[in-house]
């Protein structure tokens, strides 16, 4: 689980409304800068995906990835991953999948 520090509750349409994004096969990313120490981070898998337990599985998984990188992200930054709904195969999704994604995405934005 991320700290609550790290969490992102209500910004979601103030990132959304920012220019900054990045897209890649699995994922799009949202970023925005925050003015604080820290980043934040949220998680979308809209209900076009799958069933409840699914969709909650996925953001378990990225929750876990961002868990394992945040030392290396810039602070600052409120960040929101969002699954790709024009991918098609979500149940084919394995870790290492999502980890170097998310990792790509996070290189091409320059917050890595």
């Amino acid at each position: 689980m991320l700290p609550r520090i790290n969490r992102l509750r209500r910004d979601f349409e103030r990132v959304y409304k920012g220019k900054d994004r990045v897209s890649c096969e699995y994922f799009l990313m949202f970023f925005s800068p925050n003015g604080t120490d820290h980043s934040r981070f949220g998680f979308v898998v809209k209900k076009k995906v799958g069933k409840a337990y699914f969709r909650n599985k996925l953001k378990r998984r990225f929750r876990f990835v961002v868990r394992e990188i945040i030392g290396d992200i810039k602070v600052g930054y409120d960040i929101i991953f969002v699954l790709n709904p024009n991918y098609s195969n979500w149940e084919g999704l394995e870790y290492k999948d999502i980890k170097d994604n998310i990792k790509l995405m996070l290189e091409k934005a320059k917050l890595l």
